[in-house]
Order: structure tokens, then sequence, then C-alpha cells
């Protein structure tokens, strides 16, 4: 059955390029009357495989609200921006609505046809399934909403992405505390993620994720409020597979996340886990109190060690008495550094740069190493190993924390 593709374009010139280019694949219908009725009547009586619409970044207001309109009543119908030039406004608009991808008017019939042929046999992304998960996710733990969280999950993610494609995921409050370190405002978050679910792919990612200058790929949640009652654990998951197979590693920023149910799902897709406490009554008490809640929800993945931040050698509890009180392995000891971290907080320069030799890199590297090994084995008794055998009763992989 020849294939048939709609066209709302605003020219002649417009509609001629892409009959010509599309001639190799089907016809084109050119839509004449681009309202919402009409243009599913047309889609299904066709039947289309394909519509196509010409936008302008001076004005585009009423085709996104079209795309929005149509992939809400046809998700499986792809829709593909044509224009003759774009800014990143319009294509973030552009995807956010459900745009498949974006081509240049006057591209050949080949490269016309790479883009449409990507989505000939389109289906949902929610037919994932666990075995095409390849990507490994290290969670950044703790109960106090504080900038300690995000500045390891940054300096990790920056350390892990240099050698290796890695989705740095800052979901953890206050909001926006790793992205703002890093010097970048984003304008697609997680929750845009989240609710593109269906067309969430290379192209989206690589337009719409924000990029650092390393390299790093960043996905944060927005700066306006929000609530995690606005997602449900079933996307959230989804996503997490998603993000799996585009990234080979994914740190994830969830300090101060200890009440919030996003918290539990994002653990649930995590390999690795760091417990981030300090030496104080306070940070002891409430993550303790977060182990306890991890318990109770029944986390059934994650491996989890204590790394200690701003620890002073000189200060009772130390480091082995910590470790023993919470009943994990040590994975990490991070020096206060005050200075460095007020350079890195007010720069948008990490310490990678500013302070590449100083002792929170180097033990920042070493977590890394940690946090990229699975071939790590431990053996954690009490609380923990009580956990694990309720948990996995057949047994599993333990690992070793390194001394």
């Amino acid at each position: 059955m020849t294939n048939s593709f709609l066209a709302i374009t605003r020219s002649s010139a417009t509609e001629a390029w892409l009959t010509a280019a599309l001639a190799g694949l089907g016809n084109t219908i050119t839509v004449s009357d681009s309202r919402l009725e009409q243009v599913l009547q047309l889609a299904e009586s066709a039947p289309a495989s394909a519509l196509f619409i010409e936008m302008n970044p001076a004005d585009y207001r009423q085709e996104i609200q079209l795309m929005q309109e149509l992939t809400a009543a046809q998700s499986m119908l792809p829709v593909f921006v044509i224009g003759n030039e774009a800014n990143q406004d319009m294509l973030l608009s552009a995807m956010r609505a459900g745009a498949r991808d974006f081509i240049r008017i006057g591209a050949s019939a080949e490269e016309v046809a790479r883009s449409v042929q990507r989505w000939a046999n389109f289906t949902p992304r929610t037919q994932l399934t666990a075995a095409s998960q390849a990507g490994r996710v290290t969670a950044v733990i703790s109960a106090r909403p504080n900038a300690d969280a995000a500045m390891l999950a940054v300096h990790l993610a920056l350390v892990i992405g240099s050698e290796t494609p890695t989705l740095l995921l800052d979901i953890g409050v206050p909001q926006g505390d790793a992205t703002f370190f890093l010097g970048l405002a984003p304008k697609f978050t997680f929750i845009d993620a989240l609710n593109n679910l269906h067309h969430l792919d290379a192209t989206l990612i690589e337009t719409g994720f924000e990029k650092h200058k390393s390299g790093l790929t960043i996905l944060s949640l927005p700066d306006e409020p929000w609530s995690d009652h606005q997602v449900s654990s079933t996307d959230i998951n989804m996503l997490m597979h998603v993000l799996r197979r585009h990234f080979s590693q994914i740190v994830v920023n969830l300090g101060g996340t200890a009440q919030s149910g996003l918290l539990t799902t994002v653990l649930v897709n995590s390999d690795q886990n760091f417990l981030l406490i300090e030496q104080t009554l306070p940070s002891c008490q409430q993550n303790l109190h977060l182990l306890k809640h991890l318990r109770e929800k029944r986390v059934p993945r994650g491996r989890t060690g204590l790394v200690i931040d701003r620890y002073l050698p000189k200060l009772k509890p130390d480091a082995a008495s910590l470790a023993k009180s919470f009943d994990l392995p040590l994975l990490g000891i991070l020096p206060p550094c005050g200075m460095d971290r007020i350079a890195t907080m007010n720069s948008g320069i990490s310490m990678l740069e500013l302070a590449p030799n100083s002792a929170y890199v180097q033990q920042v590297r070493k977590l890394a190493k940690i946090a990229t090994d699975d071939t790590l084995t431990s053996e954690p008794s009490g609380l923990w190993q009580r956990l694990k055998h309720a948990l996995f009763p057949q047994g599993g992989h333990t690992w070793k924390a390194p001394r």
C-alpha cells in the first residue's frame, strides 16, 4: 500500500519541495483546512503515514497548539516540523508538543527519507523491557536538603563523564543547585521529559537536554514549584528505562528528597547509592530515619554505602564509628574545602578546573571508580544484612567496599 503524507505548508514552493522529496516514499496530500477536526478526518481516511507542518520562528503558536491537539488525539501519527530556519525555543516547543524531528526546507530527498523512515514503524517507548537497559545508575542520597549532595553529584558526574556518555539527573532539593553550580539554566526539564515519554528518543535528548561544555548532559527539575503528585511512579520508571538506553552512566542527585515519593521510585532503578552524611547529630538522626524509610518501603535494588562529607578527623564521632552506627560500608570521606566550594557555587566553574588537585577532587575520583565498577562485592552485617535477606531470600551478589 502506498504511503500518504499530509502537509500543512505556508507556500506553494514549500509544497513543491516536500512533494518531490517524498515522491520515493509515497504521495503528499496538501491540507487546505488546518482545523483539528479536518486534519484528523483526512489522516484517518488517507490513512496518513505522517504529517508535516511548516513553522516559522517568528510565529508558530498556532502550529504548536495544533500539534498538541493532534498528538493527544492520535499519538501514533508521527509529526515532522519543516522550516527554513529554527531556534531553540521553537524546537523545544515543537518537541514538547510531539514533533519527531525538524527538517530544513530544501533538504535532499535522501535526508528527508532518512528522517521519515526512522519513524516508519513507530511504536510507543512503553514497550521497553528490562533487557534493553544498558546504563548504570548511581544515586547520591541524603535526608537533609542542602547543597552538599548536589556538589558531590556534579563532580561525580563530571569525572565519570570524562570517560563515557553520562547524564546528570538533578532532582534533589533545593531544586536546580547542580545545574546552577555548572553555570547552566536548562529550558527542557525533568517534568518535560516525563510529559514526552512517548517520543523521548536520541533526537529529543540531543536537542532538548542541556549540555555542559565538558560534554556532560544534564536533566533538572524546573525552577517553578512542583509536586511529586504531578508525576506517577510508572512514568518515572519508564523514563529511567529510556535514559539507561541512551547513557552509559547516570548520576542522580536525590539530596533532600527523603519525604518524596520520587526518592523510592528512582532508587528502584539505582545500581549504587551513596548515602551522604555529616558528623553532626541532626544529620545522623535524619539519615538513619531515611534508611529506615527505605527499609519500610522495601526498595528492592541499590547497593548503599556511606560517604561522610565535611569530615574533620579530630571531631567525634570518627569515620569508623559512623560506619558502624549506620551498618554500611564506608566508601569515602570528603574534606570541608570551604573556599573551593564557595568558589564553585559562585562562579559556575567546577572544582575540577578551580582546584583539580584538591583533596575533595581526589576523593571524588575514588568514588567515581566505585560508581563505575560493577565487580565490587560486599558482605554487610546487621540491619542491612537482615534487609537484604528479607528482600532477597534466595541470596544474591554482595560487594566489598575498598579499603
